[in-house]
Formats: structure tokens, sequence, C-alpha cells
């Protein structure tokens, strides 16, 4: 309550102020002001006060504000009544016409909210007109009324198309809000399906574990002496089988949000290319890694082998980002796909440390790497480019190259078949 009582004065004040920018009209005492285009403006945009107070509120504010600037040249109280007390009458008839006909509804037609303008201002100029008749010499009616009408359409259609302006503005601001909340929607399901294809895509390679573990169970079990590596290896599969669970129950849940299943038996290449590199830079984003990435490819095509050709790419770009972290340039990475008549080539550019002529025969052996936790001090195992290797020359049939100049940059190059991976 008293926050729309401070309000209604607010706006009482205000139009007290905008009221001095006025014409006299017929008599010293009856102005044509512009507070009558912003007074209704008020009442249209503030739809939570009440009209009527509102009207009587900014009536007594006005009539007290112009007695107070009378006061200062005249002394004469009764005169100074006389001349501003109508203007209280003004605004309550302008306030109660604009309250009976409604005009503040959210259905109200363009058309019709002019008209009820034109009549509140028409009909509480008459009613001053009226009030002052005595103070006004040589009245003639039909010219009265024709001035008084030709004031409330000049006046009503410029407050309908300030009102209009505001409607068209607020749509556009809400356009732009859906607009902007559709895009971040979007965002957010391209971002969700990334981790999906992930953890789909760990989950054929948890399984794999799985398996390969119990086999290991079933094979060391056969053997009396070493029950611990029996024990173990179960261990393992048993905490594999569990994690693969979970993620199920995961993947499931994200799924349940949409209407259709995220179902990846076959992908395009530019999918792929699309995933990684959306992953990649979210990544880049939340260790704060300032670093150029680009993606560019020549050809599209569609593979039912996706898991394995993002696997290969993925630690790729990632042995790339590792390179590039100690340099003093600006670390830049590219991920290129070619293509000729029997074969995609795939190559990861980066401008990192390079790699030095003695190790380039060894960067492809599991557990080989110059990697280490600068804190704990741990070596990192060295399992990417094995992995790479392998999913390339045992899975694909192709091949892999590094060229590579110590504090030069790295380039990686696979040698895909075309048979290998189009569907």
């Amino acid at each position: 309550m008293v926050k729309q009582l401070r309000k209604m004065l607010l706006i009482g004040i205000s139009i007290s102020l905008v009221s001095e920018v006025y014409i006299n009209l017929f008599s010293d005492s009856f102005r044509v002001s512009l507070s009558v285009i912003i007074f209704p403006l008020f009442l249209l945009i503030y739809k939570n006060i009440n009209i009527v107070k509102t009207s009587l509120i900014t009536g007594s504010t006005v009539f007290i504000f112009r007695s107070f600037l009378l006061l200062v040249s005249n002394n004469n109280i009764n005169y100074i009544i006389r001349t501003n007390y109508a203007v209280i009458l003004f605004y309550v008839l302008y306030g109660v016409l604009f309250y009976i006909m409604r005009l503040r509804d959210d259905d109200k037609k363009l058309g019709n909210l002019f008209l009820g303008i034109c009549t509140c201002d028409f009909i509480a100029n008459l009613s001053e007109i009226i009030l002052r008749v005595n103070s006004i010499k040589d009245i003639e009616i039909p010219n009265v009324l024709r001035i008084l009408i030709i004031i409330a359409i000049i006046r009503g259609f410029i407050v309908t198309v300030i009102i209009n302006a505001l409607k068209y503005y607020k749509l556009l601001i809400v356009k732009k809000e859906h607009e902007e909340r559709y895009r971040n929607l979007i965002l957010m399901i391209s971002n969700l399906k990334s981790e999906i294809y992930f953890m789909k895509k760990n989950s054929d390679y948890i399984e794999n574990v799985m398996r390969n573990s119990y086999q290991l169970y079933e094979g060391i079990s056969k053997s009396k002496e070493i029950s611990d590596m029996e024990n173990l290896a179960l261990t393992i599969a048993k905490d594999v089988h569990e994690i693969k669970k979970d993620y199920e129950r995961v993947i499931k849940g994200i799924e349940a949000l949409f209407e259709n299943e995220f179902k990846y038996n076959i992908m395009s290449m530019k999918t792929i290319m699309n995933i990684l590199e959306q992953s990649t830079l979210k990544m880049l984003i939340s260790e704060k890694k300032d670093i150029d990435l680009k993606f560019q490819l020549e050809e599209d095509f569609k593979t039912d082998k996706h898991y394995a050709l993002i696997s290969i790419l993925r630690n790729l770009i990632n042995n790339a980002i590792e390179a590039v972290g100690n340099i003093d340039n600006k670390g830049q990475i590219t991920v290129i796909q070619l293509a000729d008549e029997e074969k995609y080539f795939f190559r990861v550019i980066d401008n990192g440390i390079g790699i030095k002529d003695e190790n380039k025969e060894l960067i492809f052996k599991p557990g080989f790497s110059t990697k280490f936790n600068s804190i704990t001090g741990d070596i990192y195992r060295g399992l990417g480019l094995a992995l790479v290797r392998d999913i390339v020359k045992n899975y694909f049939q192709g091949n892999i190259e590094v060229h590579s100049n110590n504090n030069r940059g790295t380039i990686f190059e696979v040698e895909i078949p075309r048979k290998a991976l189009e569907v």
C-alpha cells in the first residue's frame, strides 16, 4: 500500500511539472498542457495502481503546485483557489471516465483506445470550461466545442501512437528474449547429445573391459596358485559392471527428457566433427585454456564406426592440447578431414612443443609418456597414442604417421580406407 501511494505521488509530481508546458486558451486560467498526454500513459503503463485514487492525488498535487507558483506573485488566496480549483475536477473526471470505459484492459483494440482517450479528454476539458464560464468572455459554444474536439483528437492520437510503439517495442524485447532462450535450449540439447554420445561410447568400452576382466577371472580361477589375482580380476569386473549400470540409468534419464531417443547407429562425418568441436571447446573453457580451435571438413559421409573414429580423433586432439599447453605463443589446433577416391585422411595439427626425434619411434608404445603431473609428480600412463594406433591399424586396416619438429609443432595424419568407414 505504501509502495503504491509513493508511486501515485510520484505520478502527481511528474504531471505537475509537465503541466507547466502549456498554452492558454479562452482565458488565462484555462490551459492546454502536455501533461494530459503523459497522464493516460502513466495509467496505462502502471496497471497495479488505482485509477481513481491516482487521478484524485494527481489533481490535488497539480492544484497545490500551481497555487504555490501563483502565490509567489499574488497573495490573494481567493484568486489563487478560484483560478486553480477546476484542475482537480479535470483529473478526477478524466480518471473516472478512464476507469468506467476500462481503457486499461489488455484486449482493448487500438481504435477503441483512441476513441476512449479522446472522450476522456473532451469531457474533462468541457467540464472545466463550464466551471470557468464566468471567467471566459465572448465565448462561442460551437467554436469552443470544435477546438476541444481537435485538442482531444490530437492528444488522443499522440497517446495511442506512443502506446502502440511501446507495445511493439515490448513485443520485440519478448521476441528477442524468446529467441535467446530458444538458442540456449538448442545449445543445451546439443551439449546433452554430445554428453550422451560419449557416455554411450564409454559404455561400450566398459562392456569390453567387463567382459575381458571376467574372462581373465575364468582363466586365473583354473590356477590354484594365484587366487589373489583371481579375486582382483573378479572385483574389477564387478566394479565396471556397476559403473555401466549407472551410466545406463543416467542415459535413460536424460533421454526421457526428450520426445525422441538419441540413436547413433549411423552418424555423418559432419555430426562427428560438430560433437568433437563442441565438447573440446567446452573443455577448453572449463580449464581456461586460450587455444584457437579449427575444424575443416572436405567431404561428408555416413559411418557406423563413429565410436572408434571419435576415439582416434579425440585422443589426438587431447594430445595436441597437451602439446600447446607450455608454449609462449597462443596455441593453435586444426583438425582437417580430406579425401581421395580410395581413402579418407584425418590430420590433427598443432603448434606445440613438438616431438624429439629419439621419441618418434616410442610414442605409440603402451606406457611411454613424456608427460607428468607437476603437482603430484605422477607420470601419465601413455595409453592414448597406443590406443589410436591399435584402432587405426587393426580395426580400420589404416595407417598413422607423425611429422614433427621439436618446438615447431606436430602433425598426426591418419589414413583410413573408404570401405572401412562408409556405410
